[in-house]
């Protein structure tokens, strides 16, 4: 009445492999692989000019925001430095005006010119002995006496 079927063994068979098949897949990634590198690399390509376009931006305003700084900073220097201010400030550091008597200019002589150029036997501590025989003056810059204090008198 029924018939039992009996269980096929089929370990020992082996299946060929398509011949077809995998020249369709070999097709397919000769084509699909430098496409995909071609749309990789583009994408990379068009991240880096976006990247640099930014980094320009951020150049640009930092070079504005030095150019500001250095400015500003021009600006004080002009006015920390002009004649009135440092004027205020030694005044007010207890330096006092020079008498314009007791100022010695001294200067470079060029060569060739001047009287003692010209003779090769002079001395040349001559330059030396001059300046050692100036007495020292207060000038426009040192502090009058009125001014000065004890050290660590602060």
């Amino acid at each position: 009445m029924y018939t039992q079927k009996k269980p096929i063994e089929n370990t020992h068979i082996v299946r060929e492999r398509d011949r077809r098949r995998n020249r369709e897949l070999l097709a397919v990634l000769s084509l699909g692989v430098p496409i995909g590198l071609f749309l990789l690399l583009f994408t990379w390509q068009n991240l880096e000019v976006i990247r640099l376009g930014r980094e320009a931006t951020r150049l640009q305003k930092q070079l504005k925001d030095t150019d500001a700084t250095h400015k500003s900073l021009a600006a004080e220097l002009d006015r920390l430095t002009a004649l009135d201010t440092v004027e205020k400030k030694a005044t007010a550091l207890g330096f006092a005006p020079t008498d314009p008597k007791t100022i010695v200019m001294v200067g470079r002589r060029a060569e060739g010119r001047g009287p003692r150029a010209a003779s090769p036997s002079a001395p040349a501590t001559s330059a030396l002995a001059a300046t050692s025989s100036l007495s020292p003056q207060p000038s426009a810059l040192s502090p009058s006496p009125a001014g000065r204090e004890a050290p660590g008198g602060r």
